[in-house]
């Protein structure tokens, strides 16, 4: 009895604890930084390439100071586009910055149908799942489906970083496609 009422404990804790991370909000999050190419489409790529997000504020960086201006007056409309894609109000806030913009991501879909991030995709292994199913049956019942998808996206984003040649962070190990081998996030606090 006593250890039932043990494994509740943890389990309430667990999901408290999922729900207090915003998992899931924190994938879209990170899904806004694969989607920026197919919303704001070649053009603007080119000139302009997200970094990182962190509570709604998404950081970009431009080329010039010509296009930190000139997106400021398109930051309302980009917002809703990228929200609209992610399905919930996930970007807040843009915030350009003028700097060295690195083409190694995906190239921007066009007219002509160029290729759009499809994380359905990307197929993960039968070990993979196994692995994550297993990770989600550590979390109460109600929750599980939900952690497993969030999971499962979260794999299929690492995949389809690694697949077009991201690497780890010196730092942290996180994948980043920077040319100096630095994290955005590492290089915002100062751990270069």
């Amino acid at each position: 009895m006593r250890i039932n009422a043990g494994m509740r404990g943890l389990s309430d804790f667990l999901g408290d604890s999922l729900k207090a991370l915003q998992l899931e909000n924190k994938i879209k999050e990170q899904t806004a930084l694969l989607v920026w190419d197919e919303i704001v489409g070649k053009q603007v790529s080119a000139a302009a390439q997200p970094e990182f997000i962190t509570e709604g504020r998404l950081f970009v960086t431009t080329k010039s100071p010509v296009w930190a201006n000139e997106l400021t007056f398109m930051k309302a409309d980009i917002i809703s586009r990228l929200n609209k894609r992610l399905g919930g109000k996930v970007v807040k806030e843009i915030i350009f910055k003028v700097g060295r913009v690195t083409r190694s991501r995906q190239p921007a879909p066009d007219a002509e149908g160029d290729e759009t991030v499809d994380l359905g995709g990307i197929r993960l292994t039968d070990a993979e799942l196994q692995e994550l199913e297993e990770i989600a049956r550590s979390v109460p019942p109600d929750l599980a489906e939900r952690v497993k998808c969030l999971l499962e996206t979260a794999a299929r984003v690492e995949k389809w970083k690694a697949g077009r040649g991201w690497t780890e962070c010196s730092s942290c190990g996180a994948l980043q496609n920077d040319p100096e081998g630095i994290c955005p996030v590492c290089r915002r606090e100062g751990l270069e």
